[in-house]
């Protein structure tokens, strides 16, 4: 056996030097895999508990949920003040998809989050969300109002504005 070397210690040095580096790459990788998945398992609890609370609280109040239902059927018996709650809630529910729609479009969440959270293929506007739509619209930022006019066309076909608490009288 030789002696051993100055170049080979250098040399011994920088491989594990190398090793290092790339073992620490690795383990910085491993924890953001990590944190993603932890960040999309908040994101999918909080927008469930979110909508869920929403659901139950339209089940809880009686008088909202009568309203709920009657707006389906008697639309033109609603009284300015009702037509105003629904505007409110439909505003509050559609800040709900607006931040899972963000979510996804930036990456945070999958693209089947719409579906996963219950506002997927099976979600669509009632009629009393197209007589609201012009209230509601304005109060939208501009790509989620391209964004449900683009997904449910029929929105944009009505000029009523009956239901914007901010129209002037009618």
């Amino acid at each position: 056996m030789g002696r051993w070397s100055e170049s080979r210690t250098f040399t011994l040095i920088e491989v594990l030097g190398l090793i290092a580096v790339a073992v620490s790459l690795i383990f910085v990788g491993l924890e953001v895999r990590q944190n993603t998945i932890a960040s999309r398992a908040a994101a999918y609890q909080e927008h469930g508990s979110h909508l869920s609370d929403q659901w139950l609280a339209l089940a809880q109040d009686p008088a909202l949920s009568r309203l709920y239902m009657a707006s389906e059927d008697n639309w033109d018996e609603l009284t300015e003040l009702e037509k105003a709650q629904l505007t409110y809630v439909w505003i509050a529910s559609l800040r709900s998809y607006e931040t899972i729609l963000l979510q996804v479009e930036e990456g945070l969440l999958d693209q089947d989050a719409m579906d996963r959270l219950g506002w997927g293929e099976a979600f669509e506007p009632g009629y009393q969300a197209k007589m609201l739509w012009p209230g509601i619209a304005k109060n939208l930022n501009p790509h989620m109002r391209e964004h449900m006019e683009a997904k449910f066309p029929y929105l944009s076909e009505t000029q009523d504005t009956s239901g914007d608490p901010a129209a002037p009288d009618n």
